[in-house]
């Protein structure tokens, strides 16, 4: 299997510096990602600890991954964790149409080879844990996904209808069985017919005619992707889980003006080191939501009362809310890391570009719960090259890493070495020549016979009617290799650098699964990837 490994900058700094060591950015976080030594020390912490709720966990991780159809991998992964000496590595996602863009996919590759790998090195059982997001309500985020058109000349984006009023979790909100279909009808018009697409369309199909929500239609490709793989799955808004983060909903209430101190501390710190802060801080936030009517409501703390659009709860009456109904709580950015460090034993939480810079925010709100900031891990991020396009780029006598990582400098270049009339100044100048060497030769001939003057004119204009005619075909030439090397700059871009990004970003991989086969996860999960912040480029 042939992978590239490039060294790309990326958009996030706090998050660049993180991922080569740079202090600055290190001592935000609790460990080093890419020292061995740090996941020895966070195992010896680990093993300090107690999970009293773990037999109640792996129940419920059970029977909801029996449920969605996982395979029985991930079956036997979750009752490996039922063991005092058994870890998880943990990422998660929100619940995107047809799994979402390609990172997605590259985040869960990531947790098994990542749980494979220190399993390994650490010789303890590790488990991969996907957690689905399940209870955002920002649907716009999960209800489309985009493909290659005209010719992979141009993104498109194609909506499929939710039900969108109110502030719904997406686990609330019901799959309507017709506009599945005319999605999946339009995701099939939009994509050539090959010997893989009957069995992309028989997958998407069965699982979405027997999931009632887009959270477990989305849960269900997963399983079907990846449970062989041992990718065990965890909804946030199934009801056991709730039921467990109890003891954290509580602390977060009890102790909410200190999480929003050490918060507004975090941003100070970090706007000193000359990071841009990635999370909006506010004096009043709560960092909960809290469900009203089956939607899900931001709350936000004045004083000692905490209120949201509908309802205001002095802090007695919120705890004990939380007591009695944990369902009617939800986590937010801040604290669905804390509601994870308490539930499972986790090394690493691995996470994107993004991610990462939201979490070096949140060392010491862990502490102030007993808890511990777990490894966190930059995602691993990856652009799928096709031979077609690798083609493309020999032509034009460029590679990847210029187009990935130079911007609009690369498009430049090529058209500027493609000049649209590079020999007018030699056409000009056998024009001239000709007049210079023909018309002496006109005069003599008149001289010696005068009638011939209107045939010797006629005959110069044909000769300089050849060269014109041959400076038209040659622009004309030119012309068409430039529309044509255009198009394929189009392509290029569109393909490897969609809107301006990075591919993970914008394409479905199901785009991708309709040309090589589902088995194209089995090749990424095998693929000799590094976790070591490089970019990586897997030939197709």
């Amino acid at each position: 299997m042939n992978v590239d490994h490039i060294a790309l900058p990326l958009a996030n700094r706090l998050t660049q510096d993180y991922q080569e060591g740079k202090e600055s950015a290190v001592s935000f976080f609790a460990y080093k990602p890419y020292r061995s030594e740090s996941y020895r020390e966070r195992l010896e912490w680990l093993r300090g600890r107690t999970f009293s709720h773990r037999e109640k966990l792996t129940e419920g991780l059970y029977t909801y991954n029996q449920d969605i159809g996982n395979h029985e991998e991930a079956l036997q992964r979750i009752n490996t964790l039922k063991k005092p000496d058994a870890y998880v590595v943990i990422g998660g996602q929100q619940a995107g149409v047809l799994t979402g863009p390609l990172y997605t996919i590259y985040k869960a590759v990531h947790l098994i080879q990542a749980a494979q790998k220190l399993s390994q090195e650490l010789e303890v059982e590790v488990i991969p844990v996907f957690w689905i997001a399940g209870e955002d309500h920002d649907l716009d985020e999960i209800d489309h996904v985009f493909w290659l058109s005209e010719k992979e000349r141009r993104l498109h984006k194609e909506r499929m209808k939710l039900n969108k009023k109110g502030r719904f979790s997406a686990s609330d909100v019901t799959l309507d069985a017709a506009a599945v279909e005319a999605f999946l009808q339009s995701f099939f018009d939009g994509h050539p017919e090959t010997v893989h697409t009957a069995q992309i369309r028989s997958l998407l199909q069965e699982t979405a005619s027997t999931s009632r929500t887009p959270v477990e239609w989305f849960a269900r490709l997963l399983a079907q992707l990846f449970g062989k793989h041992g990718l065990v799955l965890v909804e946030s808004s199934s009801p056991y889980i709730r039921e467990l983060e109890q003891p954290i909903f509580q602390k977060v209430i009890a102790k909410n003006e200190q999480i929003s101190h050490l918060l507004t501390d975090a941003a100070t710190r970090i706007a000193d080191a000359g990071y841009p802060l990635q999370l909006e801080v506010g004096e009043h936030q709560a960092n909960l939501f809290l469900y009203e009517g089956g939607e899900r409501l931001l709350l936000e703390r004045y004083g000692d009362r905490f209120v949201n659009r509908r309802c205001t709860y002095s802090r007695e009456e919120l705890l004990k809310l939380a007591e009695d109904a944990p369902q009617r709580f939800s986590a937010n950015v801040v604290t669905r890391g804390l509601m994870q460090e308490h539930l499972f034993p986790t090394l690493a939480f691995v996470g994107g570009a993004g991610e990462v810079a939201y979490w070096a925010f949140y060392r010491e709100i862990f502490a102030a719960l007993d808890m511990q900031m777990p490894i966190v891990l930059p995602r691993i991020s990856v652009t799928l090259l096709e031979g077609a396009l690798e083609r493309l780029l020999a032509g034009f006598d460029l590679d990847i890493s210029q187009v990935l990582g130079q911007e609009e400098a690369w498009k430049e270049t090529q058209m500027k070495t493609r000049e649209q009339r590079p020999l007018d100044e030699r056409f000009t100048h056998v024009r001239e020549s000709l007049l210079d060497l023909y018309r002496p030769l006109v005069e003599d001939v008149v001289r010696l016979d005068g009638g011939l003057r209107g045939i010797a004119d006629k005959n110069l204009s044909i000769l300089l009617g050849q060269v014109d005619f041959l400076e038209q075909r040659l622009t004309r030439s030119l012309q068409e290799r430039e529309d044509t090397d255009q198009h394929r700059i189009w392509r290029l871009e569109a393909n490897l650098l969609p809107e301006g990004g990075l591919q993970e970003r914008k394409i479905s991989f199901f785009s991708y699964a309709n040309k090589y086969g589902l088995s194209l996860v089995d090749r990424l999960v095998h693929a000799p990837f590094t976790h070591d912040g490089r970019h990586q480029v897997f030939h197709l």
